[in-house]
Parts: structure tokens; sequence; C-alpha cells
């Protein structure tokens, strides 16, 4: 990502739908099981889901971008470390939570990336994978932000599994607003129509809207918390590195 999408990630993150729909997911996904110990966001952007884990727990957050770290240091947060995701420094097992949201997708090789994030988690903690779903989505929103690929179910899986880590649970996110989002792209991308579609999918919308897509996000968390959802806009993981607890 470059500045420009920083600056529109801190103009918007705190309140539009999808973000704050971004963070309700997390939190459903990790309500069993929360966690102790140091967490970290890597790739953690402009700090929206720092911001809703740091009065909970230690966490750490790292981006390669200085302006991201400039806004999460406006947003509150001072554990930040300017870092390469190629070159990650820190010691090996340090972490008890490592967040990948919307990185894997960014890097030609994802396998290797995953195997050097591994090394980072303390034995038996976890990894929490997020990317976009289903490469037939395929939209100028991925051309703007630079995504090399969107992943199925099994493709993920066989990502994380070909870095050595064992997969705990896989679920669709993003799934009640799925039906709606495949007739956008598909009508605005794959039909040629895609030149008159917006750079990104993040447009303003009227602030009853944003409140609707909203509450439509705490029916899915809700749903989380019960049951792995087979269709989605976008895909979760959480994988376990093995060893003793």
């Amino acid at each position: 990502m470059n500045d420009r999408e920083f600056e529109l990630l801190d103009r918007i993150e705190e309140n539009h739908w999808w973000f704050v729909g971004k963070r309700k997911i997390l939190n459903a996904l990790l309500a069993r099981d929360p966690g102790e110990g140091v967490l970290l966001d890597l790739g953690c952007g402009t700090g929206g889901v720092l911001r809703n884990w740091m009065s909970r727990r230690p966490c750490v957050g790292t981006d390669r971008s200085e302006l991201a770290l400039q806004i999460c240091k406006k947003r509150g947060f001072e554990t930040l470390v300017r870092s390469d995701l190629n070159q990650l420094p820190f010691p090996k097992g340090s972490f008890d939570t490592v967040l990948l949201l919307d990185v894997i997708e960014h890097l030609d090789d994802d396998i290797a990336f995953l195997e050097n994030v591994a090394d980072l988690v303390a034995p038996g903690g976890r990894i929490v994978v997020a990317v976009p779903a289903f490469q037939f989505l395929w939209s100028k929103h991925d051309e703007t932000f630079e995504h090399r690929r969107r992943y199925s179910a099994g493709q993920l899986e066989a990502v994380i599994r070909a870095a050595g880590l064992t997969p705990e649970r896989r679920t669709y996110t993003n799934a009640l607003l799925f039906p709606l989002a495949a007739l956008w792209r598909i009508l605005s991308y794959r039909l040629g129509l895609g030149r008159f579609a917006p750079e990104t999918d993040f447009w303003a919308v009227p602030a009853w809207l944003n409140g609707l897509l909203t509450r439509l996000y705490d029916l899915e968390a809700w749903l989380l918390l019960r049951f792995d959802l087979p269709v989605g806009v976008s895909l979760v993981c959480i994988a376990r590195r093995d060893g003793p607890n």
C-alpha cells in the first residue's frame, strides 16, 4: 500500500462499516480463546485493529510505512516497529498470537513468508490469516491495493499446511454481503465496466446505510460464534504452531 491508501484509511477506518465489521469478525473468531501473551499485528497499517486489542493484552504493531506508524501513534499506540515484511526484527518464539490481516495476498511467495512468521510464534501459539476470497471476485479494488491473488478455502489451507502450520479453524467472512458484492464485481469488472468503477470499494455511504451495514456485522459475528460460514468475500484461517503450550 502507498501513502495515499493509508491517508484514506486514516479518514474512514474508525467508523466505516467495512472496518467496523472487520473488528467485529476478529472479536468473534477469537472470543473462545483470546489468548493472554503478546499479540503482533504484522502489517498493522493505520492501527484500527491494534486499538481494538491494546487494552486487553500486550500488543506490538509493525509496518514498513512511516506514515502508517505515525497515524498509529496519533491514535495513542506506541509499541511500534518499522520493518519490512521480509526482514522482521523479532526473536524466535516472541509472540502468542500473530495477526496477518490482508497481508499474504500482496506477496509473491506466501508460503516462504508464512514459514518465517511461524518462527516468531511460541510453540502452541497461533497465526490468524485473513485474505480476500475467490479469484472470480477480482476487481479494480484488488489492483489498487496491489494484490497478487485471491484465495479459495482449499488454496489457503494448502498454503498454511505447506508452511508447517496446523489449521484449526477455516471460515469465509463478510458473508451476508456476498451476493451483492459478487454481483457488483462481476458487473463492474468482468463485464468490461471496470473503467467506470471506483478505484476501491471503500467509498462513503450515507450514515443510515453505514449504520445498517454495521448492524449486519453484528449478525455475522453472532453466526461466527457458532458456525463456520460456507461463502464470503473474505476468508480467515486460524492456524496453530505445533508444540507444547
